[in-house]
């Protein structure tokens, strides 16, 4: 498969664009949404040049935060925040077709593999599971973090294929400290560019020589965590939720689910209730689905590398950064921008594959016009945090803290009893909801 003129690159990037228009339009119409008063709106260190200096030094995540001074002193309001977040999905998209594109033509069956690029970039510019890192505001902390992590892997495949070491050893780390100076889940690089190579008939051996700069930028960022205090209270705190073996139980839980958000987007859930497993015991289900997922991975690896790398890359992605680091949340569809990208990929050449010219674009058509369509319904969630956390509610019924955010925002708006019958909700999930305890006090103190 020739790489297209560039014509052709700007025909792709007007499909992209259009299908992220189409997809996201009525997200630009939300508000400003739970933990984007806190890290945004109420936050003065994003306010000004200023504040984000002084910040600078003991703060965390200081490039996310250079993207909110940006928004914030540009002055266009919550619509700025919301265009900047399509651009960056848009600028995604594009990174996606690169990479599938570099990855296709390494394959013996390239010549039918053509058109699998752009099928796969679009199902990602429009898969409803995107929307909490790009229709949700805070939800840039993963997108913008994923356009600095597939930048880097961009700049490592150029690299190899050119034998360019400006590309290798100066870009390609570079873009790996500005992607762990937003989100601090880049620590997997490297194991990335190990997939890839993999993925692409390399050897252990000869992806090594080339990938020491990123291995480096691990290990000093592994330091610079350490010494942080910001980072290592929260990793304290992290290692106090679970023990291991309940933690791993946990993370297979929350890998199967995850799994089946990406290939069944129909119950999308910004707070999920997933229960916190203490015991491999309690996880048996999820875990013998795990090993079907290794064995599917392992079988394909060389008869079908797009299924093996996909899989590959997905439990890299999904499970072994929080086994030794539980979160509290235990997973949400974020995860999946990064984790999710080779799956498409994967998708698009079976149906390559499987289907005659014809049949393949129908489907093609099918899925994007119902993925679209499921998108913008998600969207709409996103309208104000009452529509949010009514939605989670009626997803969640039996997680405190969901109750809880709910009756926050009805008090917010001035729905007193509405409020005050969530805050008991909360108490009753969980008496020590020590949130809901001082909401439901503050209601009864309030003057009538």
């Amino acid at each position: 498969m020739r790489a297209l003129l560039p014509e052709s690159r700007r025909g792709v990037m007007a499909c992209l664009a259009l299908a992220v228009i189409a997809s996201y339009f009525n997200a630009l119409s939300g508000d400003f949404q739970f933990d984007d008063y806190k890290v945004i709106v109420d936050n003065p260190s994003v306010h000004s040049w200023e504040a984000w200096l002084a910040g600078h030094g003991h703060g965390i995540r200081p490039l996310l935060k250079f993207s909110y001074t940006l928004d914030w002193t540009l002055g266009l309001g919550v619509t700025g925040f919301h265009l900047t977040n399509l651009l960056i999905h848009l600028v995604n998209a594009w990174l996606v077709f690169r990479l599938c594109e570099t990855f296709i033509e390494r394959q013996t069956l390239r010549e039918r593999l053509q058109h699998v690029p752009l099928f796969a970039a679009l199902l990602f510019a429009v898969h409803p599971v995107h929307t909490e890192a790009v229709t949700y505001i805070c939800g840039r902390s993963t997108s913008l973090m994923t356009l600095f992590y597939l930048g880097g892997l961009l700049a490592y495949v150029t690299g190899r294929i050119h034998h360019d070491r400006l590309w290798l050893y100066v870009v390609t780390p570079l873009l790996f400290v500005f992607a762990l100076s937003v989100k601090e889940t880049a620590v997997t690089f490297p194991l990335a560019l190990l997939i890839w190579e993999l993925g692409c008939s390399g050897t252990w051996k000869t992806a090594f020589r080339p990938q020491w700069p990123s291995w480096t930028v691990l290990l000093a960022g592994a330091l610079f965590f350490l010494f942080n205090d910001s980072y290592l209270s929260q990793m304290e705190r992290s290692a106090e939720l679970n023990s291991l073996q309940g933690n791993l139980a946990t993370q297979l839980s929350g890998f199967a689910y995850l799994l089946r958000q990406w290939a069944l987007p129909l119950w999308l859930n910004i707070d999920p209730d997933l229960p916190l497993l203490r015991g491999p015991s309690e996880s048996l289900m999820p875990a013998l689905f795990f090993l079907a997922v290794c064995a599917l991975m392992l079988a394909c690896w060389h008869r079908r590398p797009w299924l093996g790398f996909a899989l590959a890359w997905a439990i890299i992605q999904l499970l072994p950064l929080h086994l030794f680091l539980p979160r509290l949340d235990i997973a949400n569809d974020r995860q999946l921008y990064l984790a999710g990208w080779p799956l498409f990929l994967a998708l698009a050449a079976e149906l390559a594959l499987r289907l005659n010219t014809r049949s393949f674009r129908v489907a093609c058509i099918a899925l994007l016009l119902t993925l679209g369509s499921l998108t913008l319904l998600r969207n709409q969630v996103y309208v104000d945090e009452i529509a949010l956390w009514e939605n989670t509610v009626r997803k969640s019924p039996h997680k405190a803290r969901v109750h809880n955010n709910l009756g926050y925002a009805y008090k917010l708006a001035g729905r007193t009893e509405d409020a005050r019958r969530e805050f008991t909700l909360a108490l009753q999930l969980d008496p020590k909801h020590i949130k809901a305890h001082y909401n439901l006090e503050y209601l009864d103190e309030a003057p009538q």
